[in-house]
């Protein structure tokens, strides 16, 4: 058989020169190399991102682009699987609230490729109309927020420019255009003056339109209303089972209904909650009520039952009715009666006692409880207490103390009625007879006294008094620029006391 020649070798047969030779061997190698080059380059490699920030957390969501195609996305580690060749060496990595980076990956890279994008920092400060800092400020953009220190100063990293809103329950909003720069924001927020007068239950039933009629034509801005009131009825439509249990469900009103009525209006909604006294629970489920072991049966005095507020399950019915009165959209929970008894007896039985080590931490314990529940939602929470706790420098026995409490709820209201101050206070043989004059003072104490920047709403007396008497106590607390609110136990109205709407 005839052998096989290589090429090679059968051009070694012809007659060329050793040059021609040569030159047939390098054509060849460039031959071999372009093709081996294509098969490379036809070939990817499998490697991983690793995108961390400038502090080395992972960076979750961040995007891969390549020549403007999306081809990968970060996990929560911040790791994207990829692949290498040669037609994909430049790489721009991005990722909400971040300084963008480009990347060339020059040569087939061996395992993972560290990435670094610095995060955007938004640093700012929150104060009132004062200069003075706001405390619990939410400062938001589009891809994270923050909370204000005490001195209202905030770090956001990650901040995404754009428009930043900064939000407190019961201050007025405001909002910002950050274009991502450095510096310090400052931004200024006012306390929302809210002007309403209570309503009970009966009266959202069959009366709302005629409130809402008077706010339109008044300076009223807002709606307080029963929620659960002093008999323990709870007003509007609810699902709570201790509710249902103890037979308190009125079923009066679709508070939904009444807070989209409302906020079409634009006024604000407070929901009040009489927290402690209950008759109705305290009756039904003793177990959760403050005892008489000498009348071995819940504890009354002046009519009054009150729920042990050192009983979690007493406490716990409370916080789920303000729970639920959120989801309903309510713009405010208002505790009322959140204190203990103020005329205990020795035969009186506690959980936990009622002395000096116990009454304090009690009440701001619930109240720091409801803040925690409650401010993730939205709503604003605020306690009624006792008018004379401006000027007493201690809880008056109930649990109630002015800075403490001051220094946890949103908004602080003392019930400023003169005619239930003794003879005497601030100089005056009847207080009664001078409603202006002992608001002005009774208010000039508590602000004195406020460990901190919050909301004072005073309650104002509206029985007993004509047209001017109210609008007396109304000049008196808004000459601290304070907002309001008219008390009338089964709301009848003193409108002569109220301006007419601008």
């Amino acid at each position: 058989m005839p052998r096989r020649l290589s090429l090679l070798a059968r051009y070694s047969l012809l007659p060329v020169t050793r040059r021609t030779q040569f030159r047939l061997l390098v054509a060849l190698t460039i031959v071999w190399a372009a093709w081996a080059g294509w098969s490379l380059l036809g070939r990817a490699t499998p490697y991983e991102l690793q995108v961390v920030d400038d502090l080395g957390e992972p960076v979750a969501a961040a995007i891969v682009d390549i020549e403007g195609t999306q081809v990968g996305t970060s996990d929560d580690a911040g790791r994207i699987p990829m692949e290498w060749d040669r037609s994909s060496t430049v790489l721009e990595v991005s990722a909400p609230g971040h300084v963008p980076l480009m990347l060339t990956v020059a040569e087939a890279p061996e395992g993972v490729v560290d990435v670094v994008l610095k995060a955007r920092v938004l640093r700012g400060r929150v104060v009132d109309d004062q200069g003075v800092g706001v405390l619990a400020a939410v400062v938001t953009t589009e891809a994270s927020s923050a909370v204000t220190d005490a001195e209202g100063h905030f770090i956001i990293r990650g901040a995404e420019p754009g428009e930043v809103s900064v939000r407190r329950p019961a201050w007025q909003s405001a909002t910002f255009e950050w274009d991502g720069g450095g510096g310090e924001a400052l931004v200024e927020l006012s306390h929302f003056s809210a002007r309403a007068v209570h309503i009970t239950g009966p009266m959202v039933q069959n009366e709302l339109a005629r409130f809402i009629e008077m706010a339109r034509s008044t300076e009223l801005n807002a709606l307080m209303i029963d929620l659960k009131d002093e008999k323990g009825h709870v007003y509007y439509r609810t699902s709570n089972e201790t509710a249902i249990e103890v037979g308190a469900d009125k079923n009066a009103y679709d508070l939904e209904t009444v807070v989209d009525l409302a906020h079409n209006e634009n006024l604000y909604v407070i929901g009040r909650i009489v927290l402690f006294n209950d008759p109705i629970t305290a009756k039904a489920k003793p177990s959760m009520a403050i005892w008489d072991s000498a009348a071995n049966g819940p504890f009354e005095s002046r009519g009054q039952f009150f729920l042990d507020p050192t009983d979690p399950d007493a406490r716990r019915y409370g916080l789920q009715l303000a729970v639920e009165a959120c989801e309903f959209g309510i713009d405010e929970i208002q505790f009322d009666y959140v204190r203990f008894p103020d005329r205990l007896t020795d035969s009186a039985v506690l959980d936990q006692g009622v002395g000096d080590d116990v009454r304090v931490p009690t009440i701001s314990g619930f109240l720091a409880e409801a803040v925690s529940l409650l401010h993730p939602m939205g709503c604003a929470v605020a306690a009624d207490i006792f008018g004379f706790l401006t000027t007493a420098r201690d809880d008056g026995f109930i649990g109630q103390q002015w800075e403490e409490v001051a220094m946890i709820v949103d908004v602080v209201s003392p019930m400023v009625y003169p005619s239930h101050y003794s003879a005497n206070w601030y100089g005056f043989e009847n207080p009664n007879d001078n409603p202006g004059p002992m608001v002005k003072n009774a208010l000039e104490d508590g602000i004195e006294r406020l460990p901190r920047n919050v909301v004072v709403r005073p309650w104002l007396q509206d029985f007993g008094y004509d047209a001017s008497q109210v609008r007396a106590q109304i000049d008196s607390a808004e000459y601290f620029g304070l907002g309001w609110m008219l008390w009338n136990a089964v709301s009848e109205v003193t409108v002569g006391a109220l301006l007419p709407v601008e």
